[in-house]
């Protein structure tokens, strides 16, 4: 045989042989076997192009799993209720409004996992802007105004909240009902009747890189464990955070750190019947009160540059055992008193209080005591606020 029938024949053998193996499905790897192609697929709300949906509760209604719903700019007089993981797309934020009217919610999730990204969301200030006892959300790239409460979390975990818009809201930007793993991020909140955010009985909340301004208190958590505040702005509100609590219901395990926390008329920290708080490497500054707290005990107030209050930069009221360390505490106005506790007791040592001298006399105790020796005689060299 010449060697062009030996190829001839070797290639025949070797074509058998792949239909042998085809047919026994025995021959061809497994990662060579064919897979399903993907489904997800977009959908169009608005704009002019053909087979485009008039609304964005239709084209909800028409999505799976996964898809993408794309609304163009526009006013879109509906309230909506998204039942299918999907993300919901707007054009651009400042022009692509959903509008509510007469549901509770604005936006009603009933599934886990949206992605709601580049809409202004609002109503006649009646109804919560978005409503969800669902989990696993991202809220991105949004404004939300006009409404109840922008967001409102009912026993929700795992969302993040970020890049959004909070203002002109009749009681809150947040609000968050039972939860934890949450993620509130480089949002601003102001002008918001009640809180810019408030938590109740939550857990493990990362607030961060937020500015929030001008709202009747910034940030207000009631029996909140374990949430942590950090490098936020934190301005021109009533309050400027508050923990709150009562005599079996307590707001515990919580920081603050790095933050700025200025010009709050009423005060810049409020916690109450609540332990463990750790408030550190903040400025505190032209406040009404700077640090305010009451039935509390074992929380701590260290390194932070506490200044400027209008009343008095750190109230104890039946304060047990919480500690005040190595702070800068000063103010300009010389007959001010600097601390105040009230029936209790504390430690507030190794302190700079404005001056090198003995200073007693910028520290009142009221039925109660408070050590303040050793002072620090020059003030702390330090870094705080948003960093």
């Amino acid at each position: 045989m010449n060697n062009k029938g030996k190829k001839i024949t070797m290639i025949t053998i070797l074509v058998g042989f792949m239909v042998l193996g085809i047919q026994t499905g025995s021959a061809l790897p497994k990662e060579f076997s064919a897979q399903p192609a993907a489904t997800a697929g977009w959908l169009y709300v608005g704009g002019g192009g053909s087979g485009n949906y008039s609304t964005i509760q239709s084209a909800i209604d028409a999505s799976s799993n996964g898809d993408t719903v794309f609304v163009y700019a526009g006013t879109y007089p509906e309230n909506i209720i998204i039942g299918t993981t999907i993300t919901l797309l707007g054009e651009n934020k400042n022009t692509t409004i959903i509008s509510g009217n007469s549901a509770a919610a604005t936006v009603n999730i009933t599934t886990k996992g949206i992605i709601l990204k580049g809409f202004t969301i609002r109503n006649d200030g009646s109804q919560n802007g978005i409503y969800t006892s669902t989990s696993s959300h991202q809220f991105m790239n949004d404004i939300f105004t006009m409404t109840s409460h922008g967001i409102y979390l009912f026993y929700s975990s795992e969302n993040i909240m970020t890049d959004c818009l909070f203002h002109d809201n009749t009681h809150t930007g947040i609000y968050m009902q039972v939860g934890a793993n949450n993620t509130i991020s480089n949002n601003e909140f102001f002008n918001n009747t009640g809180e810019g955010m408030y938590l109740t009985g939550c857990g493990a909340t990362h607030i961060e890189r937020n500015s929030i301004h001008e709202n009747g208190i910034g940030i207000h958590g009631l029996e909140v464990t374990g949430i942590i505040i950090s490098n936020d702005t934190i301005v021109s509100n009533g309050w400027g955070i508050r923990f709150d609590g009562m005599f079996t219901v307590h707001s515990n395990f919580n920081t603050i750190s790095y933050d700025m926390i200025d010009d709050n008329t009423e005060g810049g920290i409020h916690i109450e019947h609540s332990q463990f708080n750790l408030i550190e490497f903040n400025e505190i500054k032209g406040n009404g009160r700077g640090i305010d707290f009451a039935y509390t005990g074992l929380n701590t107030i260290s390194n932070n540059n506490i200044s400027s209050s209008t009343v008095v930069e750190i109230m104890l009221t039946y304060s047990l055992g919480d500690h005040v360390t190595k702070n800068n505490i000063d103010n300009t106005q010389q007959s001010l008193v600097l601390l105040q506790i009230t029936a209790g007791f504390s430690s507030a040592s190794g302190n700079w209080w404005g001056s090198a001298q003995w200073p007693l006399r910028r520290v009142r105790p009221i039925i109660g005591w408070v050590l303040i020796t050793p002072w620090l005689k020059s003030p702390l060299t330090m870094t705080v606020g948003p960093q």
